[in-house]
């Protein structure tokens, strides 16, 4: 897989969420799983159920990532990033690989988050980095490694003390 440029990967999430089907596709697929699911009780029938439970599913996780990458272009296009490294690891399972960053700058605590590569392949190591932040807000809301972008899928953690 060739990977996209930077200015790609943005371009793309961008396009995704300029419109407002792409910032709602989370509301949706709740709706639509919610009919489904009325549905599937109105005929007694569980197909609608399971496309419903599908839907539910998706729609949940895409209500978590949505504002992550909404969050991400815009502290990306303020211009504003402080230089770190990246550690990226991976695990993997059957049919699914995980990512996971820590993300480390001078003076600042390490964050932990997963993420959802976009227009590349991560492999496993340290990298140099430009780390992003929304004012207000200590936990990093995009990093990029001369390969790729790396916005948290969920809420970054810090480390635990130890």
């Amino acid at each position: 897989m060739k990977s996209l440029s930077i200015e790609s990967q943005i371009a793309l999430l961008k396009a995704a969420t300029n419109n407002s089907a792409g910032r709602n596709l989370q509301h949706w697929m709740l709706g639509s799983a919610a009919a489904l699911a009325l549905l599937s009780a109105l005929i007694w029938n569980p197909i609608p159920l399971m496309v419903a439970l599908f839907l539910g599913l998706v729609g949940i996780a895409e209500r978590r990532a949505i504002p992550n990458i909404l969050n991400a272009l815009r502290a990306y296009e303020s211009g504003v990033a402080t230089l770190g490294e990246v550690t990226i690891s991976t695990t993997c399972w059957d049919s699914d690989t995980h990512y996971h960053a820590i993300v480390q700058e001078p003076g600042r605590p390490d964050w932990t988050y997963e993420f959802i590569p976009q227009g590349w392949l991560p492999e496993t190591g340290t990298y140099a980095a430009k780390i992003w932040r929304l004012a207000g807000r200590e936990a990093p809301v995009i990093a990029a490694t001369e390969n790729g972008i790396l916005i948290p899928r969920y809420q970054p953690t810090p480390p635990k003390p130890a």
